[in-house]
């Protein structure tokens, strides 16, 4: 029996690191068509402005990665002069780092990650990540958290990883998961994420979509692991590897197809 002294069992929070992942000068194989350094660099400005600015709590740390050696004095101006809530921002400028033959830009998206979460200061004040694409912004990112922290508070489990996998359509099979975004423990990421990159190969797991499904698929129905978000993340932004609005009309008929069926048939992207 609890002593009459002892405060509910409750649990808290997780403090959050915002991990923005950023490339200003992409490399000639990274196969994207927004590859103009100086656009990127306005996507990044953009994005970075967002957060800044955003009501919840999983920006209240950020961490920008950057991996091809730019000049990040435009950035961190920005934080200096446009930070109303005093958001505390770590900014890494990491080595510029090469993409093996026969993959792509995800190998370099994962050792960045690695790399930056290794020397960052501020991680050791958090307990969970949230990695996001740098040039894009996700306006309901918090009220998802809210909901899987309100639906693990209630289990009294504290959560270890939220993704969005999805069925991939024709002509491609199988399925994969969506990296533009993901959220998980620190711990998670050291056990099974942490060095991934080394499983990427130019045959059968060139994706970084591929390979982090592969990796947490074993994970589908565990306590704390959402394999889907409980609602649509959208991102907002610009395809780098299409040029093109996430939010374009293109793209409207199926987000709106997601979102029903997030609601009447959660497991059918499997």
């Amino acid at each position: 029996m609890m002593d009459a002294m002892e405060p509910p069992f409750a649990i808290a929070h997780p403090d959050y690191l915002l991990v923005m992942t950023a490339t200003v000068t992409p490399a000639v194989n990274a196969g994207v068509k927004r590859s103009s350094p100086q656009v990127r660099l306005e996507d990044y400005k953009r994005a970075l402005r967002f957060w800044l600015s955003y009501p919840h709590r999983v920006a209240e740390r950020i961490l920008f990665l950057e991996n091809s050696g730019a000049d990040l004095s435009e950035l961190r101006a920005i934080v200096e002069k446009e930070n109303p809530a005093a958001r505390e921002v770590e900014f890494l400028a990491l080595p510029k780092q090469a993409i093996p033959d026969g993959l792509n830009y995800g190998y370099t998206e994962m050792q960045t990650l690695d790399e930056g979460l290794v020397l960052s200061k501020l991680r050791a004040a958090t307990t969970h990540l949230v990695k996001v694409t740098g040039r894009l912004t996700f306006p309901a990112l918090g009220k998802a958290l809210d909901r899987i922290e309100k639906r693990q508070g209630a289990l009294r489990q504290p959560f270890e990883l939220m993704i969005d996998c999805r069925k991939l359509g024709f002509p491609r099979r199988g399925c994969d998961a969506q990296v533009q975004l993901f959220a998980c423990s620190h711990g998670f990421y050291d056990r099974v994420l942490r060095n991934a990159k080394r499983e990427l190969n130019a045959t059968d797991l060139r994706l970084l979509e591929q390979l982090i499904y592969r990796k947490v698929i074993p994970f589908k129905g565990r306590p704390g692991h959402f394999l889907r978000f409980p609602s649509n993340i959208d991102p907002v932004g610009v395809f780098g590897f299409k040029d093109r609005r996430y939010d374009s009309a293109l793209t409207f008929i199926p987000r709106r197809i997601r979102a029903l069926l997030r609601v009447v048939a959660p497991g059918y992207w499997f």
